[in-house]
C-alpha cells in the first residue's frame, strides 16, 4: 500500500523548494500553468497543495479566489494542476479535492469549481460521472475508492455555461462545481458564456461556432 500525503504550502523554504521542483518539471512535461507570471505561491489569493507518494513529490494543485468570475469572496477555482508523468494515470489531482473543499468551507466560500477543455473527452467523462477508466497501475487501484466518496459524487456539471479565460481567446472549458451552502445559486459575473449544452458540445460545434452564436 502506498503512503500518500497531501500537504499545504506553509511558507517554509522546504515546501517552497518542492514547489519549484515540480514547477520546473511541469515545464519539461509541457505544462505552462505554473508559469512565473501566472503563479507565485507567496503572492496568491488562495492556497497550494502538494501530493506525495511514498515521500516522493507527485502532484501540485492550487485553489485561487475567483477573480476570473468577478466574485472572489464567493467562488474558489481549482487550477494549476500538474501530475508528474511518472505517476500518471493515478487521479492524484482529484485526491487534493477533498482537502480543498474543506479549506474552502473554513474560509467561507460558497462555490468551488474546476474548468476543463471541452475537447478532452476522457477527463470530462470523469468529471461528468460517465466513465472513470479501468484502474491499471497499483496506484490507480488504490485510488479507485475516490469515485465512491461523497465529495466526488456531489461534483456537478454546469450545463448552462462555458468558461472563457480570455475574451480574445477561443479556448473554451466546461465548468464543474461544488455548492458549499445549501440552496445557494451561483451567478458568476464574468468570463462565462451562457449556453445550454449536454456536456458533449465539442462533438457538435467548433469553438468558433459556439462563440459566433454568442457574440
Amino acid at each position: 500500500m502506498s503512503k500518500i500525503d497531501v500537504v499545504t504550502y506553509n511558507g517554509s523554504w522546504r515546501i517552497k523548494s518542492h514547489i519549484e521542483t515540480i514547477r520546473d518539471l511541469s515545464f519539461r512535461e509541457g505544462n505552462d500553468s505554473l508559469a512565473y507570471e501566472k503563479y507565485d505561491p507567496d503572492n496568491i489569493d488562495g492556497q497550494t497543495w502538494l501530493v506525495y507518494v511514498d515521500n516522493e513529490l507527485a502532484a501540485i494543485s492550487v485553489a485561487e479566489a475567483s477573480h476570473y468570475t468577478g466574485d472572489p469572496d464567493i467562488a474558489l477555482r481549482i487550477c494549476r494542476l500538474h501530475i508528474a508523468k511518472k505517476f500518471r494515470p493515478a487521479w492524484l489531482g482529484m485526491l487534493a479535492g477533498e482537502h480543498q473543499i474543506k479549506w474552502a468551507k473554513e474560509k467561507g466560500y460558497k462555490i468551488v469549481y474546476i474548468t476543463h477543455d471541452i475537447h478532452n473527452r476522457a477527463i470530462n467523462a470523469m468529471y461528468q460521472h460517465k466513465r472513470y477508466g479501468a484502474p491499471i497501475t497499483e496506484l490507480q487501484k488504490e485510488m479507485n475508492y475516490l469515485w465512491h466518496t461523497d465529495w466526488y459524487q456531489s461534483l456537478k456539471t454546469d450545463f448552462n455555461r462555458l468558461f472563457r479565460v480570455d475574451e480574445n481567446s477561443d479556448f473554451l472549458q466546461y465548468v464543474y462545481y461544488w455548492t458549499l451552502e445549501d440552496g445557494y445559486v451561483w451567478l458568476p459575473k464574468t468570463n462565462m458564456i451562457d449556453i445550454e449544452h449536454d456536456g458533449n458540445i465539442a462533438r457538435k460545434m467548433s469553438n468558433k461556432e459556439i462563440l459566433h452564436g454568442h457574440a
